[in-house]
C-alpha cells in the first residue's frame, strides 16, 4: 500500500483512549509534549506497518534470487542423479544376477537423469529472462537518482550483479556441453542394452560403461560450478548479500 492508503491502514484510538490523552495534558500542561510525542510514535507505526517495503524491483530481484536458490538445490541433485546412474549401469555390466531387473533400475535411473537435465535448461532459460527483466528495471529506477555520485554507485553495483549472471550463464553452457557427450553415451547403451541383455551384450557394453564413468567426472565439476554460481546470485540478490 502506498501513500493513498485506505482507512483500515491507519487504526483509530479505541474509545476513550484520546479523551484519556487530552484530559492528562489538561491535568499537567506543562506536558504537551508528551502527549503530541506519543501520537506521534503510533501513528509512525501505523504509517511503517502499512507502507509496502519492496519497489517493482526488490521484488524481481526476490524472485530471482529465490528462483536460483531452487535451481541450485536442483543442480545439487542432478549432481547425485550422474553417480546414480553411472554406478547403476556398472552393477548390470559388472555384477550380472537379476539382469531383467537390473537393467530396469538401470533405465529409471537413465530416465531420471534425463529429467535432470531438462530441468537445469528450463532453470538456467527462466533465469536469464527473469535476470534480464530485474536488470532493466533496476537500471530505470537508477537513471531517475539525481545525485550522480549516488547514480554512479548504484550503477555500479547493478554492473556487480551483472557480471555474476554472466558468469553463471557461461557456468550453464560449461554443465550442457559436458552433459552432450555424457547423455550421447548413455543412449549408445541403451539402445544396445535394449536389444541384447545376454553375456555377450553386456560385455560389448563393458567399454562404454567406463567411458560413461569418465565422462562423468567433468560433468559433475560443472554441476558444481553451476551450483555454486547460483547459490552465489541468490545470496547477491537477497537482502543483506553482497
Amino acid at each position: 500500500m502506498g501513500f493513498g492508503s485506505p482507512d483500515h491502514c491507519h487504526p483509530r484510538p479505541a474509545s476513550g483512549a484520546l479523551p484519556r490523552l487530552v484530559y492528562l495534558s489538561m491535568k499537567n500542561p506543562a506536558r504537551p509534549l508528551v502527549r503530541v510525542s506519543l501520537l506521534t510514535v503510533v501513528g509512525g507505526i501505523a504509517f511503517t506497518g502499512c507502507q509496502t517495503t519492496k519497489s517493482p524491483a526488490l521484488n524481481q530481484g526476490a524472485s530471482a534470487a529465490a528462483s536460483s536458490q531452487s535451481a541450485a538445490d536442483a543442480i545439487s541433485a542432478a549432481r547425485s542423479q550422474v553417480g546414480v546412474t553411472t554406478a547403476a549401469l556398472r552393477n548390470l555390466v559388472d555384477r550380472p544376477q537379476d539382469i531383467p531387473a537390473q537393467y530396469k533400475v538401470a533405465l529409471a535411473q537413465l530416465s531420471k537423469l534425463k529429467s535432470d537435465s531438462l530441468k537445469i535448461s528450463d532453470a538456467a532459460a527462466a533465469m536469464r529472462i527473469k535476470g534480464d527483466a530485474y536488470l532493466a528495471d533496476w537500471a530505470r529506477q537508477v537513471s531517475t537518482i539525481t545525485d550522480p555520485v549516488l547514480r554512479d554507485a548504484a550503477f555500479a553495483r547493478r554492473a556487480e550483479i551483472s557480471a555474476r549472471l554472466q558468469t553463471l550463464y557461461k557456468s550453464y553452457q560449461t554443465a550442457k556441453a559436458a552433459y552432450a557427450p555424457y547423455l550421447a553415451s548413455l543412449a549408445d547403451i541403451q539402445t544396445v542394452l535394449g536389444t541384447d541383455l545376454s553375456a555377450k551384450g553386456l560385455e560389448s557394453v563393458k567399454p562404454f560403461v567406463a567411458k560413461v564413468s569418465a565422462e562423468a567426472d567433468p560433468l559433475r565439476a560443472a554441476l558444481d560450478q553451476l551450483s555454486a554460481d547460483y547459490s552465489a546470485v541468490s545470496f547477491a540478490l537477497q537482502p543483506g548479500g553482497s
